[in-house]
């Protein structure tokens, strides 16, 4: 399996620089298929005008992009890739953010239930291991900001972080992208 993470700044470059690579991967694997698992949903005018246009961006690639959507739970359809699909996760922050909102409980409980959220996942990504997909996460990167007076935007940033050091133990290879600047760390 290749495992690609690619983290940065918001409007970085990263989900263009994600799906040329997808694209570049894709072109070299016979019988695959192209996935997109898309975490955005359209909860205001801004997102609504991102979503479309990254369905824009993919449209105009040669090749058929299989959109999933992930706001939250995970559908059964993310079980039936097949060896060397090619599968896009944009991204993992959204997801991470619309489960905290979906989990609405005390401290104490949220964790447990956004734990078993994120547990899910790794489980999925071990599957996918297993299956030799080829996997590009895309994540924003929001740890390089000062610790936060909100308990839970602190919370946030503690979920995501270790969740970052996850996937890139587990990845092939790490970029992050600045201003469409790409530096690979691993």
């Amino acid at each position: 399996m290749t495992i690609i993470f690619i983290t940065g700044g918001v409007r970085s470059g990263k989900s263009a620089f994600a799906e040329k690579y997808a694209l570049e991967i894709f072109n070299k694997q016979e019988g695959a298929s192209l996935f997109y698992i898309a975490s955005g949903v359209a909860f205001d005018d801004e997102m609504k005008k991102r979503i479309k246009r990254h369905q824009e961006d993919r449209s105009k690639s040669n090749e058929v992009w299989q959109t999933i959507e992930v706001p939250d739970d995970f559908p059964p359809e993310m079980m039936g890739f097949k060896q060397n699909d090619v599968v896009v996760w944009d991204c993992i922050t959204t997801w991470v953010t619309n489960v905290l909102f979906k989990t609405e409980h005390s401290q104490q409980q949220r964790i447990i239930k956004i734990n078993q959220y994120i547990n899910r996942f790794k489980s999925y990504v071990t599957h996918w291991n297993e299956k030799q997909i080829k996997l590009i996460i895309v994540s924003n990167e929001v740890l390089d900001e000062p610790q936060s007076n909100f308990a839970e935007v602190n919370m946030f940033r503690k979920l995501l972080g270790e969740l970052h050091q996850w996937i890139v133990s587990q990845s092939d290879e790490a970029y992050e992208i600045d201003y469409s600047i790409i530096r690979r760390w691993k």
